[in-house]
């Protein structure tokens, strides 16, 4: 048994679409086109069947009148086709899939003879013509290399590091890359790595990295690191990153730390203004000194302590 139903808004009564089907096909809400799915979320839409037929030809033909009656009314907004095709209930018949696969276009002898000479998979020319298009023949160093598959392969790298050699117009070691039929890029920088590299000015000269200058003078990086962070170098010469804008004042770490260190002691009674001091006049130690201060040793000769004050 077929059907043609109907959707139709249940305030006004307006018919919003129409079909065909058997079965339960008129309950679905889906699986027919975006319009009418939109239509049944914005409104209250209800579903009903409209008429029967023992033939499903004659169910087409109704549905096709049926739609363009209620078109000429300015009703059916949602049918986009004028009806009379299409398969019953929610799936294909077998007779209609009989039917459209004996009418497919892609299975017509002359239409597999073609796509059968074009398909890379099945004829070779056309594969190593497709491949020819998409491969880039590359230069690195001094040999060429077919495409970036095969250099990639050889030099055991990416795919993704050959395209970015290219790009700086060398590799990490230095020799030319680029593609075959371009012109090489020429890299201006001094390092091809400038990821943690920081400017910086010594002795009126600029440097791009602190490594540059170290290797310069012969020293370590670390030397120069520390020179960076305290602003000079040991004798006072300014070392400076480019966007250090502190405003440092030299002092020698020698003295500084013998300031730190120099504090004044009182032994029996009488005030030094150092350790160094005291045990000079009183010829003793330094390190006998100490002791006694700090109570480690213990002398009646001598009461010690630090000056306070």
């Amino acid at each position: 048994m077929y059907y043609v139903y109907e959707f139709y808004i249940v305030e006004t009564g307006e018919i919003v679409y129409v079909g065909k089907g058997r079965g339960n096909r008129y309950k679905v809400r889906h699986s027919r086109n975006q319009l009418l799915t939109k239509t049944l979320k914005k409104y209250n839409c209800e579903s009903r069947i409209v008429k029967q037929f023992e033939n499903e030809k004659d169910a087409f033909q109704f549905e096709y009148d049926y739609i363009n009656l209620l078109k000429d009314k300015g009703q059916c907004v949602c049918n986009i086709h004028s009806g009379g095709a299409g398969g019953s209930g929610e799936y294909w018949t077998d007779e209609l899939r009989e039917e459209y696969s004996k009418n497919n276009v892609m299975k017509l002898p002359e239409q597999r003879k073609r796509m059968q000479e074009h398909n890379p998979m099945s004829n070779p020319e056309i594969a190593e013509k497709t491949n020819g298009q998409k491969r880039k023949a590359v230069i690195i160093g001094n040999k060429e290399y077919a495409s970036i598959k095969d250099a990639k392969r050889e030099l055991n790298t990416t795919y993704e590091s050959i395209v970015l050699w290219c790009k700086k117009g060398i590799n990490a070691k230095g020799e030319k890359c680029y593609f075959k039929g371009q012109d090489p890029v020429e890299f201006k920088d001094k390092r091809y790595n400038k990821g943690s590299c920081k400017p910086l000015t010594y002795l009126g000269k600029h440097y791009e990295s602190p490594l540059d200058l170290a290797e310069e003078l012969g020293y370590s990086s670390t030397t120069i690191y520390s020179w960076l962070k305290r602003g000079f170098n040991t004798d006072g010469i300014p070392c400076r990153y480019d966007d250090d804008n502190r405003k440092l004042i030299f002092e020698n770490r020698h003295v500084k730390r013998n300031r730190a260190r120099a504090k004044g002691v009182i032994i029996n009674g009488v005030k030094y203004s150092s350790c160094y001091e005291a045990s000079k006049k009183l010829n003793i130690k330094m390190g006998t000194l100490y002791s006694y201060i700090r109570g480690v040793r213990k002398n009646p000769k001598y009461i010690c302590s630090y000056d306070k004050k």
